[in-house]
């Protein structure tokens, strides 16, 4: 190799030709570029969100930063042996713009960063909303807090449950103390949403369910299930129908 299409890193003790050295600087480049670039969307994003009512640091945050970085970077292809190592120095851009949410986790109000994203004029954050789509602004922003106090209610609302359920346990408990009685779940053939129930079960293997009452009442139970593990006749229930009185 010419001295003309060479040059020696003396610190690493490589020889790389020119068009390497081209490569290593095309690349430090384009990483220089992204960088600028995310800033310049970050940036777009944050002023976004504050026209629209938003607050940083209590109602977003941004992580998002730029340094210099020196690292050894893979160059080229293995398959045409073409690839090489060489340390380089670059600028990187690592982070972005998230909403700060509520998420309910272990039976406790937590907050979670949600990523958000822009095309154009509007904005997407889809951990706020029921579409997976970009909304304006202020539409994200009456979507960020009916989701927040969506959560709070929700919280409050499996609070008053859980204590409704231990005091209809303690009651039935108390009424059949030979039964098993617990706390379980069902769920809601379209939604398949979950709902807490609380089911009695007899040594006979019959049981039965319960549904919390509504919202003002919720220990005012309602039948959800019945199993009768003793089978009857029709005979049986013939004659235990014709005896039962009347209304």
């Amino acid at each position: 190799m010419s001295n003309s299409n060479n040059q020696l890193d003396l610190f690493n003790g490589v020889l790389l030709t020119t068009e390497q050295e081209k490569e290593i600087a095309t690349w430090i480049e384009r990483q220089a570029k992204r960088a600028a670039e995310v800033n310049d969307e970050t940036n777009t994003i944050m002023l976004m969100l504050d026209r629209a009512g938003f607050v940083q640091n209590e109602d977003y945050k941004s992580n998002f930063e730029v340094f210099e970085v020196t690292k050894e970077v893979d160059f080229g292809y293995s398959y045409n042996n073409t690839n090489y190592t060489k340390e380089v120095t670059y600028m990187n851009a690592v982070g972005g713009v998230s909403l700060i949410t509520n998420c309910i986790h272990e039976g406790k109000m937590k907050t979670y960063n949600a990523s958000v994203s822009r095309d154009g004029d509007k904005l997407m954050c889809t951990s706020v909303t029921e579409q997976y789509r970009y909304y304006k602004p202020s539409s994200l922003y009456t979507k960020f807090n009916e989701h927040n106090e969506r959560k709070i209610n929700e919280l409050a609302r499996t609070n008053k449950e859980s204590i409704a359920i231990k005091n209809v346990i303690a009651k039935f408990r108390k009424q059949y103390p030979e039964a098993t009685v617990y706390a379980s779940t069902d769920y809601y053939r379209r939604s398949y949403q979950s709902f807490p129930i609380v089911k009695v079960k007899f040594a006979s293997g019959s049981e039965v369910s319960f549904t919390l009452g509504y919202s003002d009442d919720y220990e005012n139970v309602r039948l959800h299930k019945k199993y009768d593990a003793v089978s009857e006749s029709t005979e049986a229930l013939m004659k235990r129908f014709n005896n039962q009185k009347a209304k």
